[in-house]
């Protein structure tokens, strides 16, 4: 093992340990030890929530792009995009129940079902994205986990047999053939029904914003469309950021893939501050005070660094240079990756908490003092714990799939190396 590599699983063993105290530690001492308050209810978890949530959803509909529309180039990195989505899902569900604090209340929703609800609809498109999602790795991956199944001993046997739900492997390469063929018409079928599910989960995670009408800041059509589109840019930059450095680069097609999921990424990413644009030219020059106050604040103060570093240039600039100069270089591309990863973050941040920093009557932050009842927030250390080492949690379980499970087509170069059984 190579000593970066060492030095990786020791450094994130530890964080998933953390991780994991943390999180006890979250639901232990319930919001007590949070800087929100009842006027500022949503903060750093929240944000978190919907940021991962469209990661997933980025890099689900990413995928259709391979197994709906048949975009045959980007094939290799289909399994790396499925199962980052996978790992993306559960960190969202992760921090919306850390918000919550009562994950084991999720399944009312559906025994107490309001259509009225924007809440409960979205809580349903999840399920069928979800049951896609899933379903979608699991077939792409059951030839090769029934294999590994069969060729395992001890522990690694067991969870292999579990994750092919003692699915037969193929035993010769005309059923392997035959059952990668079945497999794929599934995936497509499934990816056409995910599609709708995954758009209207993001969509309505937008809209639980949008149809706020006492938040003039979220209050426009076009709140659900940045979900969308930020949740495409990040998908695409995760993608880009992990095939440039855990791709095989001695593959003919390796640099190609990188600058085609690259050009995805660019396009994605200049479009956000579009419609940014847009909205803030609209809001600022309408004059509602509602609205204007809370553009200034995002731009101006009192965390003008969010905007200006995170969103514009870690979001967008970075990205868009280094694609402009370096893009036959699927280094500098992964790179660029990690900066819009990281940059469209705090896209995610100024859209969910300065809506709640402006007063809805004017004076209204003079009229009671007390700690709980404010109109400013900067996440506790409490939540930076509970929110970094989880993340640590999940890098390090996503790290540990990748490494245990089938992320290429193994049987299949198998059977075209010669060796049928």
């Amino acid at each position: 093992m190579k000593k970066s590599e060492r030095a990786f699983w020791i450094l994130f063993s530890i964080g998933a340990v953390i991780g994991v105290l943390s999180i006890i530690w979250r639901f232990s001492a319930g919001e007590t030890e949070t800087n929100l308050s009842s006027t500022i209810p949503w903060g750093i978890w929240v944000a978190f929530y919907t940021y991962f949530i469209g990661l997933s959803i980025g890099l689900f509909l990413y995928s259709t792009l391979i197994y709906v529309f048949g975009v045959q180039k980007l094939e290799k990195t289909g399994r790396l995009a499925l199962l980052s989505s996978v790992f993306s899902l559960v960190a969202g569900m992760l921090f919306i129940w850390i918000d919550l604090g009562h994950p084991e209340r999720f399944w009312r929703i559906f025994t107490n079902w309001n259509y009225t609800s924007v809440l409960a609809w979205e809580t349903l498109f999840y399920l069928f994205y979800v049951l896609a999602l899933l379903a979608s790795l699991w077939f792409l991956m059951r030839c090769d986990l029934a294999d590994m199944a069969d060729n395992s001993i001890g522990l690694r046997k067991s969870i292999y047999k579990i994750l092919s739900l003692n699915f037969r492997c193929p035993k010769s390469e005309s059923e392997y053939n035959k059952c990668h063929t079945s497999s794929l018409k599934t995936i497509k079928v499934l990816g056409i029904i995910g599609i709708p599910a995954a758009i209207g989960a993001a969509g309505l995670g937008g809209a639980l914003f949008a149809v706020v009408a006492a938040k003039p800041f979220w209050f426009s059509a076009t709140v659900p469309f940045v979900f969308l589109v930020s949740a495409l840019a990040a998908g695409t930059g995760i993608i880009v950021f992990l095939y440039s450095f855990l791709g095989e680069s001695k593959d003919k097609h390796y640099a190609d893939v990188v600058k085609t999921v690259s050009t995805f990424m660019i396009v994605f990413i200049l479009l956000i501050p579009i419609m940014l644009f847009f909205e803030a030219l609209i809001g600022l020059y309408s004059g509602v005070p509602e609205r204007a106050e809370v553009f200034r604040k995002i731009l101006f103060g009192p965390f003008p660094y969010t905007f200006w570093f995170g969103q514009l240039l870690l979001g967008t600039i970075i990205p868009v240079l280094i694609y402009v100069f370096r893009r036959n270089d699927p280094t500098w591309l992964g790179l660029a990756g990690l900066s819009a990863v990281i940059g469209l973050v705090t896209v995610r941040l100024n859209l969910v908490i300065p809506a709640f920093v402006i007063p809805p009557i004017s004076g209204l932050d003079q009229a009671y003092f007390d700690k709980r009842w404010n109109y400013f927030y900067f996440p506790s250390a409490f939540e930076w714990i509970t929110t970094i080492f989880p993340i640590a949690l999940f890098v390090f379980l996503f790290a540990l799939a990748y490494k245990l499970l089938p992320m290429v087509e193994e049987l299949g170069m198998k059977f075209k190396g010669g060796s049928e059984r």
